[in-house]
């Protein structure tokens, strides 16, 4: 929504720049250009502060408000869609997990999201990995304790969000299948690469040393009891 609201807002604000302009410099509209961050007009390529004061000079405002309304949605259970934009997305984790201690570490993280169009990709890889580190803090370290109505956990250090030492190899796979709703063709990321971490990492504990995990985040103590537990009936 935000991204439609802001495209047609400069798309307004660009018509309005060119009918001010050729008001100005007594030319048709449809002379005025937008290239390269300057706007052209009668061989003379003005910046965007000087348009404004131009703009200022001959009593406008080069200001403009545009109110998108999204497409109408379902209630779920009624039989329609309930978002005019899906996002999908799908990851693998290569985990490797301490036998002896149950410590897991996650080695890479394969992320493959379907954005519609990336608009930006190297903003882009950056929120896909920013999401993935948010799930792998979900899946390993992060948990919110509470003792005697009292937050224990009331501090980054001790809430343990992940830092870099953490991270593990992050591949960003962008999967561009694009909708007519969208900017561009665009559908929201936001955090959606956070969503599919956490039993990408499970997963591939199970399918490492065959323990399920049932609680997060994930109980060292509990698979390496488990192992030591399945080693003793030997």
């Amino acid at each position: 929504m935000t991204g439609n609201a802001s495209r047609y807002a400069a798309k307004t604000l660009r018509e309005e720049i060119a009918a001010s302009m050729a008001e100005k410099f007594d030319v048709r509209p449809e002379r005025i250009r937008f290239e390269d961050g300057l706007v052209h007009v009668n061989g003379r390529s003005l910046t965007y502060a000087e348009v404004y004061k131009e703009m200022t000079a001959m009593g406008q405002r080069p200001r403009v408000r545009y109110e998108y309304e999204a497409p109408k949605t379902q209630p779920l259970g009624s039989g329609g869609d309930m978002h005019f934009a899906f996002s999908f997305g799908v990851q693998a984790a290569e985990v490797e997990v301490n036998k002896l201690t149950g410590e897991v570490g996650v080695l890479r993280i394969i992320s493959a999201n379907d954005v519609g169009m990336a608009i930006n990709p190297l903003g882009l890889q950056g929120q896909v990995e920013g999401g993935v580190m948010m799930g792998l803090g979900n899946c390993l370290t992060e948990d919110f304790i509470v003792e005697d109505g009292q937050v224990v956990t009331d501090r980054l250090a001790r809430y343990r969000v992940p830092g870099i030492m953490l991270t593990p190899e992050i591949t960003s796979i962008i999967v561009e299948h694009p909708i007519a709703a969208g900017p561009y063709g665009a559908k929201g990321v936001g955090e959606i690469s956070s969503i599919p971490t956490t039993p990408a990492i499970t997963n591939a504990i199970y399918n490492a040393v065959g323990v399920r995990v049932d609680r997060l985040p994930v109980d060292q103590e509990m698979i390496a009891k488990e192992l030591w537990e399945r080693e003793s009936k030997k």
